[in-house]
């Protein structure tokens, strides 16, 4: 899998020099936050093509790929998904159409909303390049992941100004939080996460 940001794009967003370990951690927060934007978004940019049994539960007889947009489908199996033991049944080309290769939508024949079956797809797709504002979004997120290794005795702390009878105090970002920045990039609001 590959990341949607790199240590080398969140120190320029920081405007800082990262030392090696911190380069390591920057890395593993840019994939965390590839993860988390895969999850939140409900596909991926990092699962090269092609894709061999992605596995779905069919509720009615469409099936949405977890990778768009799809060239071409090779190959689909089905089998109840309420049975141990059962074998999976390949079916004819005749049986399946990709119905929107764009959004990645596979239309399985005689299937209806009440069955209940497993399915598993393989096909290729053209999504491996992330569009930039992912990519903008990945390093904000992983930049504030890394914020508190930066100033690890700062606790998140931002600034403080002491004026007469008033103190402010201005964090960078809430603990465990998503920027409103990189939310707005992903076209969702402001979130917090556990």
């Amino acid at each position: 899998m590959t990341a949607y940001t790199d240590a080398t794009k969140i120190a320029a967003y920081l405007g800082v020099t990262l030392t090696s370990p911190q380069q390591t951690q920057a890395g593993i927060a840019a994939q965390a936050a590839s993860d988390w934007i895969d999850e939140y978004k409900g596909r991926s940019w990092q699962v090269a093509s092609p894709v061999t049994d992605e596995l779905h539960t069919l509720t009615g007889d469409r099936v949405y790929l977890n990778n768009r947009p799809v060239a071409a489908v090779s190959s689909v199996k089905t089998r109840a998904a309420a049975f141990v033991g059962i074998g999976w049944t390949t079916l004819a080309t005749s049986q399946y159409e990709l119905l929107d290769a764009a959004n990645g939508v596979l239309l399985i024949q005689g299937w209806s909303a009440s069955s209940q079956a497993l399915v598993q797809v393989s096909y290729t797709h053209t999504g491996t390049t992330p569009p930039s504002q992912i990519g903008l979004a990945a390093t904000i997120i992983a930049a504030s992941l890394l914020g508190p290794t930066l100033r690890p005795n700062t606790a998140g702390l931002d600034s403080v100004s002491v004026g007469q009878n008033d103190v402010a105090v201005k964090f960078s970002v809430d603990y465990g939080s998503v920027p409103s920045e990189a939310m707005a990039l992903l076209g969702g609001r402001a979130i917090v996460v556990a």
